[in-house]
């Protein structure tokens, strides 16, 4: 049987009954979105800790009126350690501007003064340095009282960060297999109810020798159709909400998080989209097996 045809068949069975479709649609369509934006989600938070578990970052915020000379031999200091790869003495001046422009220079953050942002040495380590050396510098960094007001290496929120993550995992695959439960039982009491209602076509297409792949193929179609729809509606909500409220949530995750929001990746868009194709076909399979005796 042609693949035309059977969409023509189909095609024409889900105008018979629109209202039908459209329910089904619309749960599946919800069900896709809210997997979609828990994967976005994920997919960021995934991004923030390897970006972060990468840098091997510390900063040390100065004291106020902190005697350069002090200043100047912290910085010497930490310049001759070989574990560490960069120094960088960021004044408060140069501090609120690198904040704002990341903030998107906001009028109401632009009001923000200049003694609200500390000094402080931010320093890199090397990629092969581990936790425990960085905590030994921080420590011994943390020794200069008269000059160091606090020490921050992000140990702490870092290992938060993948206890959130694992759980978002968790999420995700919960989700993940609630989509699939709804998907078939959807598509399967979708199927069931035109079975129900084209019972009559269905019999005369028997009386007349139609085989069971002739009577069954359209149904089938109806079930892709259905995941595909739903499935594909779900990303285009998800593309039009990610780029309408970008800009806003760029501006303020940037200053916190020193990253801007990415979108899923085109192999997850597509992994989605057919996926919700072949969940239709799948609980259409099992819903004609089940309710189509023929």
């Amino acid at each position: 049987m042609e693949l035309k045809t059977l969409y023509t068949r189909a095609k024409r069975g889900m105008r018979e009954d629109p209202r039908l479709y459209l329910v089904a649609v619309s749960s599946l369509s919800v069900a896709f979105l809210c997997l979609s934006a828990a994967l976005l989600g994920l997919t960021n938070l995934s991004d923030l800790a390897e970006r972060w578990g990468r840098t091997h970052h510390m900063s040390v915020y100065l004291k106020d009126g902190a005697e350069r000379t002090d200043v100047d031999k912290l910085l010497s200091v930490l310049r001759s350690l070989p574990a560490i790869t960069r120094v960088d003495h960021i004044g408060p001046t140069q501090a609120r501007e690198q904040f704002l422009r990341e903030a998107s220079a906001r009028s109401s953050l632009a009001a923000l003064p200049v003694e609200a942002f500390p000094a402080s040495i931010e320093a890199e380590f090397g990629t092969k340095v581990d936790a425990a050396r960085i905590e030994e510098v921080a420590r011994k960094v943390g020794a200069f009282s008269s000059v160091v007001e606090q020490v921050d290496t992000y140990r702490i929120w870092f290992e938060r960060l993948g206890t959130l993550l694992s759980a978002g995992r968790m999420v995700a695959l919960a989700l993940a297999l609630l989509v699939v439960f709804c998907a078939f039982a959807v598509v399967s009491n979708t199927i069931r109810l035109s079975v129900t209602h084209r019972k009559e076509e269905i019999e005369m297409l028997r009386m007349c020798g139609a085989t069971d792949g002739f009577v069954r193929g359209p149904f089938v179609v109806e079930g892709v159709l259905q995941g595909l729809i739903a499935s594909s509606s779900a990303m285009l909500i998800l593309t039009i909400g990610y780029y309408s409220l970008r800009s806003q949530v760029d501006a303020a995750l940037a200053p916190l998080a020193g990253m801007r929001m990415s979108f899923l990746p085109p192999l997850v868009v597509a992994g989605i989209v057919l996926g919700g194709a072949l969940l239709g076909a799948c609980g259409s399979v099992l819903s004609i097996h089940r309710y189509l005796k023929v």
